[in-house]
């Protein structure tokens, strides 16, 4: 069942609750109960819907963490679903249109993504298996469409399968790509690849750098160095800094945020197998506790599957997620 269709089930029946009368029938005759006033009836009716409507909102709190929802959002995200002003107990579509209104207003940050310059330099980075790699082939191939001219720097120099990889998928776009031998500084690679692009006044440098997230101190002064190479060597501003996060991933998905943010700035990120069944609620998470956009959505395998981000489409994966 899908987190719309289980919202509705929660708010869209008028199942009456059970209640027990404070005074027997017998003792009070039926000339007696007929007599009680509606604000006596009311009371325990009343009390009744609270606890409903409790029971109803801690089965929400459990479906938006099951939909990769971190806690503190969570419970910012449904303070704000019950506010309102509207009395009594809120109807399905009450509950969706504030849900689907927060998680818009969380998602509202700029989208834009900025790839000016002489040239202008993209570095990509993220956990191996999130997609990063073909990212930029899809990034890549995106850029060619659009008549820029692009050049990959394979600086990813530890997984020698990563740089093969890349080498054939830049060969599938038609777009040139600096390689190195395995075990290189990618510094070095990086300083390498930016000398052939200035020379040869390339419109879009797209970096690839390593993710391994089990050695923190190590991916800090790595990715460190490659950003001075092109800030201080080269006197070239990052135009992107993009994180790749895969959408199946769930609330670890913030902890990548979380170490990548604290090695170099993430301008934005790429979301990546969103036809997979996923759920996305870590998007906002991140949205919300880090200030990092989404600028790029791939959802499929071939080279046209990446688009600029909708926050409806997002809101829409996660409303319709299982």
């Amino acid at each position: 069942m899908s987190f719309l269709s289980r919202v509705k089930q929660l708010f869209g029946g008028d199942t009456p609750v059970e209640e027990e009368s404070p005074v027997e029938a017998h003792e009070i005759g039926a000339k007696a109960q007929e007599s009680v006033s509606g604000a006596a009836q009311t009371i325990p009716q009343q009390v009744g819907g609270a606890r409903r409507e409790a029971a109803d909102f801690d089965a929400l709190e459990e479906l938006f963490i099951d939909a990769g929802i971190d806690v503190d959002t969570t419970i910012g995200i449904l303070q704000e679903v019950r506010r309102g002003g509207l009395l009594g107990r809120p109807t399905a579509e009450q509950v969706i249109e504030r849900i689907r209104g927060k998680l818009s207003a969380v998602l509202d940050l700029d989208s834009t993504l900025h790839t000016t310059g002489s040239p202008a330099v993209v570095l990509v980075t993220g956990v191996n298996g999130a997609g990063k790699t073909s990212s930029i082939a899809k990034l890549a191939n995106m850029l060619k469409q659009q008549n820029r001219t692009v050049l990959l720097i394979a600086a990813d120099t530890f997984r020698a399968g990563a740089v093969d990889q890349l080498a054939i998928l830049a060969d599938r776009v038609g777009v040139p790509m600096m390689r190195s031998v395995e075990g290189q500084d990618p510094s070095s690679v990086v300083f390498n690849g930016l000398q052939k692009a200035v020379a040869d006044k390339v419109d879009v440098v797209v970096i690839d750098t390593a993710g391994r997230l089990e050695n923190k101190k190590n991916l800090t002064s790595e990715l460190q160095k490659v950003v001075r190479v092109i800030e201080t060597k080269f006197g070239l501003p990052l135009s992107e800094t993009l994180l790749v996060i895969d959408a199946t991933t769930g609330e670890n998905a913030l902890m990548q945020a979380r170490a990548f943010s604290e090695a170099i700035p993430i301008s934005g990120i790429i979301l990546t197998k969103i036809d997979s069944g996923a759920k996305g609620g870590s998007i906002v998470s991140i949205a919300r506790e880090l200030r990092i956009p989404i600028k790029l959505v791939c959802n499929g395998e071939t080279l046209m599957s990446i688009k600029p981000f909708d926050k409806d489409d997002i809101v829409n994966m996660i409303l319709l997620s299982e």
